[in-house]
């Protein structure tokens, strides 16, 4: 689950939110006369509210989360939204916003994001829509990016977290002394073992003559493995163009990416998140 929906998060989440928002206003207006049905989900939806805290700790506000932002889009409203959260009270409390809006055709579901996406099952000629892969940290598998690609009915926006996955993989550490844990999930997030490709052999042999592998720097080794594998699953329908979300100190937290749903709506969903992402 994210910073925004545990509850707590800082200048990034607004950027973040701010993005969704727009793309959802735009979403709504350019699809308000088409036959599909319209669709949203928030596959880690939190609570509907955002806390967010100063540097300092000492200024905080609320403000609306991103399942409360998607049943506010008024240009016209999403005919079903599908929130999931897998922790029980924040559950109860999204059960608070459904009642809040008993207009709307709210569903909300107790469950593992990546099991409810993997099982999930429409008749997608039919429809339309957005899914926000918001996760706080490592929890979106690959297996849930390729079946969401096989709708080709959900632009999909992802929150890749770069920082958590630069700290299961340290520069001064070769990849077979990872933990089999960390390996495991890298392997997860990943589909396979690209992941590995970060690892070359240190130029510097040691005193021993032995070749040591090591991580190259920084994190735009792990972020461009991961979009060639979405230019692989996706083709033209992955949008290069991203967004790093940073903190405070300016250090990267996620990389906010995003995918087109259907191959006959490539140009105007393209036109509109780009548009976004370099201009908010």
């Amino acid at each position: 689950m994210s910073s925004a929906n545990t509850g707590f998060g800082g200048p990034w989440t607004e950027e973040k939110l701010a993005i969704l928002k727009k793309y959802l206003d735009a979403y709504t207006t350019a699809l308000k006369n088409q036959p599909f049905r319209l669709i949203y989900i928030d596959a880690f939806a939190g609570t509907g509210e955002v806390e967010l805290t100063s540097a300092d700790e000492e200024k905080k506000e609320f403000i609306e989360g991103s399942a409360k932002i998607a049943v506010d889009v008024d240009s016209k409203p999403f005919d079903e939204y599908i929130f999931v959260e897998k922790d029980q009270d924040r559950f109860v409390q999204l059960n608070s916003l459904k009642e809040a809006y008993e207009n709307k055709n709210i569903q909300i579901e107790n469950e593992d994001a990546n099991d409810f996406l993997q099982n999930l099952q429409k008749d997608w000629r039919r429809y339309r829509g957005v899914l926000f892969l918001d996760p706080f940290a490592t929890e979106v598998e690959w297996a849930t990016i390729e079946k969401i690609a096989s709708f080709e009915a959900l632009d999909t926006w992802i929150l890749f977290p770069t920082s958590a996955i630069a700290r299961m993989l340290p520069r001064k550490r070769e990849p077979d002394i990872i933990s089999p844990e960390w390996a495991n999930r890298l392997d997860r997030i990943y589909g396979d073992e690209s992941w590995r490709e970060l690892y070359s052999i240190n130029p510097q042999i040691s005193l021993f003559g032995d070749e040591e592998q090591q991580r190259q720097e920084g994190i735009d080794g792990l972020i461009r493995i991961y979009k060639n594998k979405l230019i692989q699953l996706f083709g033209d329908r992955f949008l290069e163009e991203s967004r790093a979300l940073k903190n405070s100190k300016n250090s990267a937290l996620f990389e906010f990416l995003f995918c087109v749903g259907n191959p006959n709506g490539i140009g105007l969903a393209m036109d509109i998140a780009e548009h976004i992402l370099k201009d908010l």
